[in-house]
């Protein structure tokens, strides 16, 4: 591991805390406050609450953004689903997502897994055309931080991977099927370590808490928090990929071939360097899975997706199956419940991926 960058992004969110900590700028000690609530009410003894739906509603009040965004609103969409189906909704959250996991990745990775399955399930069956209720990776990992912070870590795709990176993190987090959640922890589990060497770090993060933020000792929610900001806020601009330093370098000599040679270098890891960031980006669609979401079609009727590739969508209607590319430049296309957010999403998916693949034959070009 290079852990070189990993202390260098950690002084420069030390730094960055009167920013990152202040409510007028980003407010980002929203977490905290969201997992002392959570617990507050979540916790309350039975009978404190009328339905589970009023007990999830008030630990959930003080989310924010920790979820649910301006496309996805996981959250909002448990208390629709619950109306439908109450004891197969309170199943999946007590009986499967939040059991405990007895300090296993593998166990709790099973149980988020069957969640999400089930889950989906439910949605597809009372929501069909509303992509917004869809739970994912990211969601449940919340949920379940929130209710073993001692063990358990939020997951952001884009975040993780992109730490991984600079850091040269020697396994794979994986995405899809391959996905671990074991090494995901490990990854996390290097963070705290280097994080608690880091004591000023700590005493002006506490300092920063109050009577309404949960105290995580286990520096788990920071963490993430690190992650998060250090994508979001840029503290990885002018450090240097791993990867890319364990190059080989040119000699001494600067005749003409040298020089060519080191022009090529420094293209090939700038291409590198901004292809890591572009894929970054990309692992925030990836967990965005259209599949089994319900659309309509003028000539066709109703139909539901049953494949995706990034903006290229595989439709199953009555008569017969149709695949369509989603653009804003495509005029002939299904329409979704909340169409114009959905189209602007898978726009922005294809084009990144377009990028990407520009960027790939540069590199390849370069070789």
């Amino acid at each position: 591991m290079h852990y070189d960058n990993l202390h260098a992004v950690i002084e420069r969110y030390e730094n960055s805390l009167p920013h990152l900590y202040g409510r007028r700028e980003r407010d980002e000690l929203f977490k905290w406050r969201a997992m002392k609530t959570w617990r507050e009410e979540w916790y309350k003894p039975e009978g404190s609450f009328a339905s589970f739906a009023d007990r999830f509603n008030a630990a959930r009040k003080d989310f924010g953004w920790f979820m649910d965004a301006s496309r996805m609103h996981p959250s909002a969409g448990v208390v629709k689903l619950w109306e439908k189906e109450p004891e197969k909704v309170e199943h999946l959250f007590k009986d499967v997502l939040l059991t405990p996991s007895n300090g296993s990745a593998e166990r709790a990775q099973t149980n988020m897994d069957d969640f999400l399955r089930d889950y989906e399930l439910l949605r597809q069956k009372y929501y069909p055309a509303n992509w917004g209720f869809k739970q994912d990776r990211h969601s449940a990992s919340v949920f379940m931080v929130l209710n073993e912070p001692d063990f358990h870590y939020v997951y952001r795709a884009s975040d993780a991977n992109l730490m991984a990176s600079y850091i040269d993190f020697e396994r794979s987090i994986g995405s899809g099927r391959s996905f671990s959640l074991a090494v995901y922890y490990d990854l996390c589990g290097e963070i705290v370590s280097a994080l608690r060497q880091h004591q000023s770090l700590l005493e002006k993060h506490f300092d920063y808490l109050s009577a309404e933020h949960y105290r995580d000792e286990s520096l788990h929610l920071l963490a993430f928090d690190l992650m998060y900001c250090a994508h979001t806020a840029g503290f990885y601009e002018g450090l240097k990929k791993p990867s890319a330093a364990r190059k080989v370098t040119v000699g001494s000599k600067k005749n003409t071939a040298d020089l060519q040679l080191e022009a090529k270098k420094a293209q090939r890891e700038a291409l590198e360097a901004h292809l890591a960031e572009l894929e970054a980006r990309f692992d925030e669609y990836e967990e965005l899975s259209l599949l089994g979401v319900e659309v309509t079609s003028d000539p066709y009727g109703t139909g539901i997706v049953i494949s995706q590739k990034v903006n290229m969508l595989t439709v199953r209607f009555a008569a017969k199956e149709v695949t369509f590319k989603i653009s804003k430049t495509q005029p002939r296309r299904p329409r979704f419940e909340d169409d114009e957010a959905a189209v602007e999403i898978l726009t922005e998916y294809g084009e990144l991926y377009d990028e990407i693949k520009r960027i790939q034959r540069q590199l390849a070009e370069l070789s």
